[in-house]
């Protein structure tokens, strides 16, 4: 906090701060506090350690401080006067804010002198002795001094003994020994040893020795005595600094006190940390034992540079070159580079820039390696018929037609464009450095085959909304999903959502329920399912109590499949498919599920992949939104947990819950494989490892042929009995319990379990494109991961109303 002053004088009041300390007294011009008179400075006022002192300025010019004349520093406080020639200053000190007020002294005024006696007459004799009759003195004339003397020591004593009874004991102790030491105040403290005696009140201690700072402090004598103990300070050592080159900074344990050269710097005694910092040298730290008691020590540094040149050359040359942003010529070039961390930019018309992080080291010269300079990249705009194919380049994503992409300049590269339900195109380009293309391509549709059988003959087969003059027959259709509708009067309608495939036939039966059948209306019609905001429809499964895990005896059964009884009690819907690219993107519109190989993982009717737990779960929330439902998770502590456990928001499937659906929901008896009979598959049931992934993947099943070799469209293969697709195959599931070995001990015993309350990672559940063994491909085969991957999916699920 800076230090407020003002002055009051008779001509008004002038404002001061502290940096205006210290302030002149006198006569001439600019003193900050004007007297009256031509004696030139009469004082100053100063601070030192936050306390305010008056120094007079000349021995020839009278300074009264409390009326007591001052020819050396006396500290200032509050109601304190000054007295220089013919003005009066007083003196008002508050925290940090000094109030100087200015006044004429009043002049000497000297008491009358006595009225003179009248002159005495001469009186005769007689006359005297008529008017003084003479008497004798009673007492001689020694005799009333000793009376008098004795009344005075009387006086003294009793003063003694009142001074006695009433003083209270001093303890005074300063480290080290002063040489002179007093202490001011009134009535006066009388000294006994090394300690005082005095009155109860305030005085001030004043201690000197040579070498240090003086020491002026207000001792209090209270009721009980006091005792006080003290430090003097050693006055400050000096110091003259030099440094080759001139002009580094000084800096004190760390604060900056000048630059060098410098003489007398004052340095506060003690070990002090000396450091000199000047731009492009290194900097020098120095320890020094200071002394002080104004001691004068000298010290001299020479810095050493804190770079080194380095010498850089490009192919071709003349590229520009900047440093940490800053141009600083062309190539070839030799420069001096600052020691530390430096970003080099080479820059060239028709030439890609170039970034280089370099670690120099100071004093060490490098000449660096030539740079090679490629050439500027070049720019393609796509488009399609039909707009919205999915572009890869040399295998990675670009985004959907029409798209604009950036490619590097002389290099052969690899387009591809797929559409669902369209031939895959592909192009090899080269291109110029810098060069702007258009490409348009059509693809060509892709059909694939559907035998459907349907019962009664008699119904309606509607494919895409539109009828159909058969139900029951050979239809060829475009290789993307369909939807078929099949009714007839007197029976409940069925609907399914069926992707024909390039290259082989694919045969649907359809059977339509009577409508009041004693028979339940089969599961995953559309009587027994809802759909999302999306359009994926949601299949009702009505669970019973069954048996998780597999028998020890069971053909490649791991130590994780313990089996257990699960009760499932509350009814829950499925999603049909996996969440699909194009579902996902709707959300997050620039994720891409990458590549596998040469095959592109993110055609809009593939499952999306290489999503974390935590992002299917946040893309559940989302839609639940959409569809006005509350979000089933919440965030807690840095992780995502169920908001309300029982609650109808979307979500994960739990294991059981998975494991129901896919091994025991529509079945007489819980099945093993995604397909009837035993392993190997014998049929197209799922997309597996198969012979078309042989060049991708180390493992295949021998023989067997699914036509992908990575991912497949949603819903390609055959459902299970309740209207499920690839719950084995295609891609593995995220369920919403945390992993455990021993998925039966945790929390044992409860109905329409939901898995270990914490954990490090979550369940995975069904095969995928890149299993091929007999371990792999069963239905109760456990899996868990905490990172994403290029074969996990996942698919929605949610408690029913």
């Amino acid at each position: 906090m800076t230090r407020q002053i003002e002055i009051i004088e008779e001509g008004g009041v002038q404002h001061l701060d502290g940096p205006d300390l210290p302030l002149a007294i006198g006569t001439e011009e600019g003193c900050a506090i004007p007297l009256a008179g031509s004696f030139g400075i009469a004082a100053y006022i100063g601070e030192d350690r936050n306390f305010l002192f008056l120094q007079p300025a000349q021995d020839a010019v009278a300074v009264y401080h409390n009326d007591v004349r001052v020819t050396r520093s006396v500290w200032l406080k509050s109601e304190d006067t000054t007295r220089i020639g013919g003005t009066l200053i007083h003196w008002q000190v508050s925290g940090e804010r000094l109030v100087v007020r200015l006044a004429r002294a009043a002049a000497v005024r000297l008491s009358p002198p006595p009225e003179a006696p009248e002159p005495e007459r001469a009186t005769t004799a007689l006359e005297t002795a008529k008017a003084h009759p003479v008497i004798a003195d009673p007492l001689p004339r020694v005799s009333r001094r000793r009376h008098a003397l004795l009344a005075g020591l009387f006086c003294l004593l009793l003063a003694a003994a009142a001074f006695v009874l009433l003083a209270k004991p001093l303890a005074i102790s300063v480290t080290p020994q002063p040489d002179t030491l007093s202490i001011a105040g009134f009535p006066p403290v009388m000294a006994y040893g090394d300690r005082y005696l005095g009155l109860i009140g305030t005085y001030r201690l004043r201690a000197e020795k040579t070498g240090y700072q003086p020491l002026v402090r207000e001792v209090e004598i209270s009721r009980q005595g006091s005792r006080y103990q003290f430090t003097m300070e050693k006055l400050p050592g000096l110091i003259d600094a030099t440094s080759t080159p001139p002009g580094a900074t000084l800096l004190v344990d760390g604060t900056p006190v000048g630059t060098t050269p410098l003489s007398g710097q004052e340095i506060a005694a003690g070990t002090r940390t000396l450091r000199f910092e000047l731009a492009r040298y290194l900097p020098q730290e120095h320890h020094l034992e200071v002394e002080g008691f104004g001691n004068r020590a000298s010290l001299e540094v020479i810095l050493e540079p804190a770079w080194a040149r380095y010498t850089i050359t490009s192919d071709p040359s003349a590229a520009t070159v900047s440093v940490d942003g800053v141009e600083v010529g062309a190539t070839p070039l030799e420069i001096e580079l600052l020691a530390g961390q430096r970003h080099l930019r080479l820059t060239r018309p028709e030439s890609a820039p170039l970034s280089i992080e370099l670690t120099v080291t100071a004093g060490e010269d490098r000449t660096l390696p030539v740079f090679q300079l490629v050439p500027a990249p070049a720019s393609v705009v796509i488009s399609s018929e039909p707009a919205g194919a999915t572009v890869t380049a040399d295998g990675h994503y670009q985004g959907r037609t029409p798209t604009t992409i950036t490619l590097t300049s002389a290099t052969t590269h690899q387009l591809r464009l797929s559409a669902a339900g369209y031939q895959s195109a592909s192009r090899s380009l080269v291109l110029t450095a810098g060069e702007e293309r258009e490409l348009n391509i059509t693809l060509e549709p892709e059909y694939g085959t559907l035998f459907i059988a349907a019962t009664p003959p008699e119904a309606t087969l509607l494919i895409d909304g539109k009828a159909r003059d058969t139900a029951t027959g050979r239809f060829r259709l475009p290789t993307r999903p369909h939807t078929l509708e099949l009714k007839a009067a007197g029976y409940v309608t069925a609907t399914r959502t069926v992707t024909p495939q390039a290259g082989y036939s694919q045969k649907i039966d359809i059977s339509l329920a009577r409508q009041g059948a004693a028979e339940k209306t089969a599961v995953g019609t559309q009587a027994n399912g809802v759909r999302s905001t999306l359009g994926q429809r949601l299949v009702l499964i009505t669970p019973r109590p069954f048996r998780m895990g597999a028998a020890r005896t069971e053909p490649g059964r791991r130590a994780n499949e313990i089996e257990h009884d699960v009760v499932l009690q509350r009814k829950f819907y499925l999603s049909e498919r996996e969440v699909t690219n194009a579902e996902y993107r709707r959300y997050r519109a620039r994720h891409s599920s990458g590549v596998a190989g040469r095959s592109s993982l993110d055609s809009d009717s593939h499952p999306v992949v290489n999503v974390s737990w935590d992002d299917a779960a946040r893309f559940l929330n989302w839609l639940s939104l959409q569809d006005g439902l509350p979000p089933y998770y919440v965030e807690q502590s840095g992780r995502l947990v169920a908001s309300d456990p029982r609650g109808i928001g979307y979500r994960l499937p739990t294991e059981a819950e998975w494991a129901f659906a896919a091994r025991v929901a529509g079945r007489q008896e819980t099945a093993r494989y995604p397909w009837p009979g035993k392993f190997p598959p014998g049929v197209k049931a799922g997309n597996f490892a198969d012979e078309s992934a042989r060049q991708l993947l180390p493992v295949v099943i021998t023989g067997y042929r699914d036509g992908f070799a990575a991912t497949a469209p949603t819903g390609s293969f055959p459902a299970n009995p309740v209207g499920l697709y690839d719950l084995g195959g295609n891609v593995a599931d995220w369920c919403h319990d945390y992993y455990a070995a021993n998925s039966g001990s945790a929390r044992k015993g409860e109905s329409d379990p939901m898995g270990p309350e914490a954990g490090g990672h979550r369940v995975v559940r069904g095969s995928s494109w890149r299993d091929a063994s007999i371990t792999e491909l069963r239905f109760s085969f456990r899996r868990y991961s905490r990172e994403p991957a290029d074969d996990i999916g996942f698919r929605v699920a949610r408690y029913a109303e």
